[in-house]
């Protein structure tokens, strides 16, 4: 069998070879391609020394720039101190229902960055019952500190997730050896679960520094225009003041500041050990409890408090109280109403179509392009630590608002406006692939080449029968956080759609923008609904897999 599979690996690298470069050309055709288009169409009236020497221009960058790297950094470190103990606790027990508790952390970083603004200005802003009866509570809706707050609350859950699946990947032979051996706790976590722990942690961080650097919504609804990212002034610049070359422009020069924290974040990733699920944790494997279990647990009780306080002021907020304190559904009637159906000249429905519609398609093709990519790796015996890698992470590098304005001119005019959605698709997909790529990377990373190569020597389907089954968890994640980055996209989506092809996140800032606060909530609970209904069938298609493992 050995010398079967050595004739055969010379062919299996040139087959595997075209499914690894998918994601890499569908990247250049979505993102590098209209984005080289737009700067070479733009670069004739691109002044870098005259643009940055005039004292309004050059001062707007500074002050943009170091707005945007305040809020990175505040935003990275908190998310990693508040995330990271919590990933140690969920990595390192398990529990009744965990992946169902996982599921409700990770809610916040599913939901449109406008929803959980929207939450915070529910919660603790000056007409809250909370803001109302501690005025201090405040600040956490309003300014630096409440984009901060936002950002955290995103993030936080995003590290402690990326943490908690290093540590549970952490050879556990190993562990109980050592343990066996007399050696302590710090050692252990030091030198076999601790560093992976540690190395997620810091990608969690520099994932939220990237997110933050180029955040939109939150500076834009509770920051104003003191507290602005470069994001934020590109899209003003372009979609209000129409000025293309200036926004282009803030772009190139943001995209060569975030070049630097991508490049760190590939360089961490590829420290991460790889174990095989033969040392891997098994399933239904269950630790000692003792005093740092009951902390962990009364940590995780906190977030939990914490998360369902802020969430749950959008379903409070969306009721009216008469006067004998009966509830009113006035805002939700009147997200059904004429009103609404006049103002924007669509069925009240439609939205809620285009936002399923697209956070399906978007999860299925990300996913799917994830599978090729790492199969194929996997085939064609390429080292994660590549410098191809650095491709999937374009999204990070190009800000929002320029890849949908790029990608509406390179294609725009060859597309009928009945298939604006599609353009909206693929972005959406773009955007998603840094992420769902880190985690079917993790996941498939503990499956032994052994595995498929054996599958190929009887003539079986080695992903279907063998590395699906393994890491079918993982790919019911990848799902998860396709769809929670589609629905949660807002800056290129509101470029691009229309009325016609609105999703919840666009018609959410539009109520708000029109000053139908009741009416925004409304639809914020109601998109809060659809995320657990969604979560709770993702959670029957994982314990699918988990029998077929």
């Amino acid at each position: 069998m050995a010398s079967y599979v050595r004739l055969m690996r010379p062919f299996l690298r040139r087959k595997w070879w075209l499914p690894f470069f998918a994601p890499t050309l569908f990247l250049s055709l979505v993102i590098l391609l209209p984005f080289v288009l737009l700067v070479h169409s733009t670069s004739g009236s691109l002044d870098l020394e005259s643009a940055y020497g005039s004292g309004a221009i050059g001062g707007l960058w500074q002050r943009a720039l170091y707005n945007s790297a305040v809020q990175g950094v505040l935003s990275a470190i908190l998310s990693a101190i508040l995330g990271f103990p919590l990933g140690v606790f969920l990595g390192r027990y398990t529990m009744k229902n965990g992946s169902l508790i996982r599921s409700i952390l990770i809610l916040p970083f599913f939901l449109p960055s406008i929803v959980v603004v929207t939450a915070f200005i529910s919660t603790f802003g000056g007409s809250s019952t909370l803001g109302g009866i501690y005025p201090s509570f405040r600040v956490f809706s309003t300014g630096l500190t409440g984009i901060v707050a936002v950002n955290t609350f995103f993030n936080a859950p995003l590290v402690a997730f990326l943490t908690s699946g290093a540590i549970e990947r952490a050879d556990v032979t190993l562990e109980e050896s050592a343990s066996t051996l007399g050696v302590r706790s710090p050692a252990m976590f030091r030198h076999i679960w601790g560093r992976n722990g540690i190395l997620a942690a810091l990608s969690g961080g520099l994932i939220t520094f990237l997110y933050s650097f180029a955040g939109f919504t939150a500076p834009l609804v509770i920051g104003g225009p003191s507290n602005f990212t470069v994001e934020a002034w590109i899209y003003f610049l372009v979609k209000t003041l129409s000025n293309i070359q200036l926004g282009v422009l803030f772009s190139l020069m943001q995209s060569l500041i975030l070049i630097v924290p991508v490049t760190i974040y590939l360089v961490i990733w590829s420290k991460e050990r790889r174990v095989t699920t033969a040392f891997a944790r098994p399933t239904g494997y269950r630790r000692e409890r003792g005093i740092f279990y009951f902390v962990g647990l009364s940590y995780l009780s906190i977030c939990f408090l914490l998360e369902i306080t802020i969430l749950g002021s959008l379903a409070v907020e969306s009721l009216t109280f008469g006067r004998a304190g009966h509830i009113s559904l006035n805002g939700y009637s009147l997200l059904f109403s004429g009103i609404i159906t006049n103002a924007f000249g669509i069925s009240p429905l439609l939205p809620f179509l285009n936002t399923i519609f697209y956070g399906i398609l978007t999860s299925l093709i990300v996913t799917l392009l994830g599978a090729l990519w790492i199969t194929g790796k996997r085939r064609a015996r390429i080292r994660p630590d590549t410098l191809l890698d650095s491709a999937q992470f374009i999204p990070l590098v190009i800000p929002s608002i320029v890849m949908a304005l790029s990608i509406s001119i390179a294609y725009g005019s060859n597309f009928p406006s009945s298939l604006t959605w599609v353009l909206i698709i693929a972005v959406q997909s773009a955007a998603a692939i840094p992420v769902v790529m880190r985690i079917i990377s993790s996941g498939f990373a503990s499956i032994p080449d052994s595995l498929w190569e054996a599958a190929s020597t009887i003539n079986g389907n080695a992903f279907f029968e063998v590395e699906l089954p393994l890491a079918g968890s993982t790919i019911v994640t990848a799902l998860m956080f396709g769809f929670a980055i589609s629905v949660g996209e807002f800056t290129a989506t509101n470029f691009l759609s229309t009325y016609t092809f609105m999703p919840i996140s666009v018609e959410i800032y539009v109520l708000q923008s029109q000053r139908l606060l009741a009416a925004s909530y409304a639809l914020g609970t109601i998109l809060l609904v659809l995320s657990v209904i969604f979560f709770y069938f993702i959670q029957r298609i994982g314990r699918s897999f988990e029998t077929i493992r």
